[in-house]
Parts: structure tokens; C-alpha cells; sequence
């Protein structure tokens, strides 16, 4: 064992830190855990720049000294009509405007809801963004049992100066 001692006990190591680290306890105790995919598949998502800092100040007439701007521009479902089972794209278009140039931390959440009751929303969504106009699109497929009728999507946009909200809806066949 003396000659194996050492060695023993980095393998021992690195198989507890590795342990550690796939272990996420505040995942498990968070509200919700796991209930926040009750309704169809959230997939893939992305973020493009649409307008930069300097173009919005020019095109709005935005004043530093008049604050941050937070500003839910477009919410958008596509298809607007599917079938069950389909997948839809998600988009939320967004402004932020600070004082000074700097990238800030921002949250986005998507709720669906039918005849107003909550079917399930995606967790937030969180990046850090330079001041700018931005799209950022979800992908999300219906489940095949999902029943016809019209379902109302509500995007939540939140960063340490505020908040913003919109609802558009679209229909299942």
C-alpha cells in the first residue's frame, strides 16, 4: 500500500473533485427544478446583434443623462399556426441603453399559457449584452398531444435596471 499510497490518493481525488463537480445541489433544491418543462421541447437558441449603441442614440435621439432604456421591441411566434408536434421559432427583439458602453447582464423567460392556465415556461435565459438592439430566437416544438386551440406566449425580459413583458398569441391545429 506504501508504494501505491500516493498515486492511490491523487486517483481518489480527482474522482471526488470529478464528483463534485457534476453534482449541482442548488439545481435540486431551486423551485420548480424539472417542472419547468411541462409542455413541449425547448431547443436550441441563439442571439444576434441588430442595431449597435452608436446607431440607436443617433436614430432615438437617446441622452446618457436620461438614464437606462429597457425596451421589449417584438415578440414573435412562427409559424403563428402549426400542427401538434411541430416546431415553432420563438423570437424576442430587445433594446438596452445605459450611460456607458458596457455589457450587462440580462435574463430572458418565455411562458406558454392555454385557456390561461400555465403549461410551462423555459428557464431564464441569461447572457451578458453590450448596449444595442438584439433578437434572440428559441426553438420549440409542440408536443404531439398539445390540444387545438390558442395559446398565449409571455416573454419576460429582466436586467438590474428593470423590467419588460409582452404576450403575442398563435394557434394549434
Amino acid at each position: 500500500m506504501r508504494k501505491y499510497g500516493f498515486g492511490y490518493l491523487v486517483g481518489l481525488g480527482l474522482i471526488l473533485l470529478a464528483g463534485l463537480g457534476l453534482n449541482v445541489p442548488e439545481a435540486r433544491t431551486q423551485s420548480g427544478f424539472l417542472s419547468d418543462y411541462t409542455f413541449g421541447f425547448w431547443g436550441n437558441s441563439r442571439e444576434d446583434s441588430r442595431m449597435g449603441r452608436e446607431d440607436i442614440i443617433a436614430r432615438e435621439g437617446y441622452c446618457p443623462t436620461g438614464g437606462c432604456v429597457l425596451r421589449l421591441d417584438k415578440v414573435d411566434v412562427r409559424p403563428n399556426r402549426a400542427r401538434r408536434g411541430a416546431t415553432l421559432q420563438l423570437s424576442t427583439t430587445y433594446t438596452i441603453l445605459t450611460p456607458e458602453q458596457v455589457a450587462m447582464p440580462v435574463a430572458i423567460t418565455r411562458e406558454i399559457f392555454y385557456q390561461e392556465k400555465s403549461l410551462g415556461r423555459t428557464k431564464s435565459i441569461e447572457s451578458r449584452v453590450y448596449n444595442g438592439t438584439r433578437t434572440q430566437y428559441i426553438d420549440f416544438t409542440l408536443p404531439a398531444n398539445a390540444a387545438p386551440g390558442i395559446y398565449q406566449l409571455i416573454t419576460k425580459i429582466s436586467t438590474g435596471y428593470g423590467t419588460a413583458h409582452d404576450r403575442t398569441d398563435f394557434q394549434v391545429e
